[in-house]
């Protein structure tokens, strides 16, 4: 990775509409957060949205022209102006468009379709394949990573695999959680949801604009600039959640991602640079002292070959999360059958039943015959 990304990594950020937010009339702020984490999501890409767009944004905050009329005007610029100057301007400023026109729409639907629906909406004209699921499997050298990639999902379980998170998830319960454990569950979701980047390209935008979309349909308020100000480290974040080298001592961390999401929901503090998220990174705490860098814990060797498995097999973060859940729980001990997983994950028959069949087929699991009909045991 050259110096200049390294150097571009640690930029502070600067409020193209900051003046907008000090005079505190709600429905301008609205737009302003729209706009804000719009443009501020290119920067997972490190693309930069044009001067035009940004002008045209502002007109739209000061009430001049709506939304409908920002994206015609610039659908009209660049078919005027084909050459526009720098590479993937175009881009940045018609993706950013349309994620300020899905942030200012109160329709929302928990659903596959809906997700992909936005990457459609996102990226038309833009790729070829928008709002198609890939039929080929990726890598991407990843400079948190010292150049190594994320495992992503097999291009031949892609839906399967998308339905089932999304039905993971809409199983859940969240009631009686405390505000930690949300965060924590949550993460786990927004990790596993991004891992399978179901995509070829314009995963994390995506991601990021449901997400968002989910959280508010949720209750939260997620109306600020922490998008905005730390999309990188974002990408960054879901990166270390879904990344583990056992022979190098390092392990999917999702903390990263919690930091995130407590800034963003809880208005917390916490110092997001993206050299605290490097694998070569080597101080023991932040710079604010708050964060403790979380050295790697030796896990046991049962718990080891169970990753080693997980990870051949390119499980899907939500499913390898639970299924160390369960590990966790029963150990190589004691038998357990659906029931038992259904009361450990909260979950119901259907989900439990797959996550039994999927662990079975990896053998992770022996039957136990004289226990009753549907028992298990880990073997690993």
């Amino acid at each position: 990775m050259t110096d200049k990304r390294k150097i571009h990594i640690e930029d502070e950020y600067t409020d193209p509409f900051a003046e907008y937010l000090r005079d505190k009339e709600p429905d301008r702020a609205g737009k302003v957060y729209a706009w804000q984490t719009a443009i501020g999501l290119q920067d997972v890409d490190q693309l930069r949205p044009s001067e035009y767009l940004l002008n045209t944004a502002r007109d739209h905050i000061e009430g001049g022209i709506s939304i409908e009329e920002v994206r015609l005007r610039i659908e009209d610029y660049y078919e005027e102006n084909k050459q526009h100057g720098p590479e993937r301007t175009e881009e940045a400023d018609k993706v950013s468009v349309r994620i300020a026109e899905i942030l200012s729409e109160n329709s929302f639907a928990f659903s596959p379709v809906y997700y992909i629906s936005i990457h459609k909406r996102l990226f038309q004209d833009v790729y070829a394949y928008a709002g198609r699921i890939r039929d080929y499997n990726i890598s991407k050298k990843e400079w948190v990573l010292d150049g190594a990639s994320v495992m992503y999902g097999s291009a031949a379980d892609l839906r399967e695999t998308l339905e089932y998170d999304f039905q993971m998830e809409r199983e859940f319960n969240y009631a009686d959680l405390s505000m930690s454990e949300i965060i924590r569950h949550l993460a786990r979701f927004l990790s596993g949801l991004w891992q399978i980047h179901i995509f070829g390209e314009g995963n994390t935008r995506t991601t990021a604009v449901f997400f968002i979309k989910y959280i508010r349909s949720l209750g939260f308020h997620a109306t600020n600039d922490v998008f905005a100000k730390n999309a990188w480290y974002f990408r960054n974040a879901l990166v270390r959640a879904n990344y583990s080298d056992l022979g190098a001592g390092i392990y999917e961390d999702s903390s990263y991602l919690e930091y995130f999401l407590q800034n963003l929901l809880m208005g917390e503090n916490h110092e997001l640079k993206n050299r605290y998220l490097h694998i070569a990174w080597k101080n023991s705490v932040y710079s604010n002292k708050k964060q403790p860098i979380k050295q790697p814990i030796k896990q046991p060797i049962e718990e080891n070959n169970l990753l080693k498995i997980l990870e051949t097999n390119s499980v899907s973060s939500r499913t390898k999360t639970n299924i160390l859940r369960l590990h966790d729980e029963f150990e190589k001990e004691k038998v357990f059958g659906r029931g038992d997983v259904m009361e450990v994950l909260g979950i119901t028959q259907r989900p439990a039943t797959d996550l039994i069949g999927r662990m079975f087929k990896l053998e992770l699991t022996e039957q136990i015959k004289g226990a009753g009909k549907g028992k298990y045991r880990f073997v690993v």
